[in-house]
């Protein structure tokens, strides 16, 4: 597999990376801006992550309304990652498993412990945390994809985006 295409315009880039990055933003110019508005669909939570997510995106000029959908994705793998982890701290990582014998003239014993099922929440985090590390790779919001989105957004950005990811995912981000 091949390395992902990187997108910056640093003079310490190889020049066919500028070039593309270039020809991006030309090709891109008059593309509509992803919009600020969240879906109707979204919940309150959900609709205030995207709004964050807005925030960080609008700078760098490459995500535009045709990505949309994969912020929407992102969006939704948080607020599920969110729902599975407030499930395992309610419930646990896994319950107790008791069985109730009964013997061949059909009396019930009492129950044993017989094993610990895994609460299916685990799965659930798991699986939307690896897609919300793919997502946020695709619109630059990992260090090592945003390490080359750097020096495409506005030098007076404030912050940074990572701490202010982290505290979105954590639930404490603005309000």
């Amino acid at each position: 597999m091949g390395r992902k295409n990187k997108i910056t315009d640093s003079r310490k880039a190889k020049k066919y990376q500028r070039d593309r990055t270039k020809q991006l933003k030309k090709v891109t110019d008059g593309w509509d801006g992803l919009q600020k508005t969240p879906p109707r669909y979204l919940s309150k939570t959900g609709a205030r992550l995207y709004r964050q997510l807005w925030l960080l995106l609008q700078d760098t000029q490459v995500v535009k309304q045709a990505d949309h959908s994969v912020v929407e994705a992102l969006v939704v793998q948080m607020e599920l990652a969110r729902m599975a982890y407030a499930d395992i701290q309610e419930n646990g990582i896994q319950s107790a498993i008791y069985q109730t014998p009964v013997s061949p003239t059909g009396e019930m014993g009492e129950k044993e412990f017989v094993g610990f099922r895994k609460n299916p929440a685990v799965n659930t985090l798991s699986d939307s945390t690896q897609k919300i590390k793919q997502l946020s790779a695709e619109l630059g919001l990992t260090p090592e994809s945003r390490a080359s989105l750097l020096n495409m957004t506005k030098p007076d950005d404030e912050g940074d985006p990572m701490a202010q990811i982290a505290a979105m995912l954590n639930g404490k981000g603005d309000k």
